[in-house]
């Protein structure tokens, strides 16, 4: 495997994680509207369900520190790729067992604009 092909290839995944721990970060969010809601609505004591509450804003916390260590492993790649002088361009498209992909960011800069 070149080094170019292994750029590809983290890229894509690193992007895929990202995107993965957004959605979790949406669904942990939603699970907290829907208990308060339903906290409401039902007419429960505050109480009642303020441990669960708590553990899930300690989810979300826990999920936004391993989010700005994935940016960070992010912008570590993209700086060995720099280093590496594999700082071309990903292609428009890509086809992946059938699939087409869209390819957004530079295979050695992903996020180091925004690390």
């Amino acid at each position: 495997m070149t080094p170019q092909i292994a750029a590809l290839r983290i890229g894509r995944s690193i992007i895929g994680v990202e995107a993965d721990m957004d959605q979790l970060l949406v669904k942990s969010s939603q699970l907290m509207i829907e208990m308060a809601s339903a906290r409401a609505a039902t007419g429960v004591e505050a109480h009642t369900l303020q441990q669960p509450m708590v553990r899930v804003a300690n989810l979300q916390r826990s999920l936004m520190e391993a989010r700005s260590e994935l940016v960070r492993a992010h912008r570590d790649l993209s700086n060995l790729a720099e280093k590496m002088d594999i700082g071309f361009q990903c292609p428009d498209s890509a086809s992946l067992e059938g699939e087409t992909h869209a390819a957004r960011h530079s295979a050695a800069g992903t996020l180091a604009t925004l690390a």
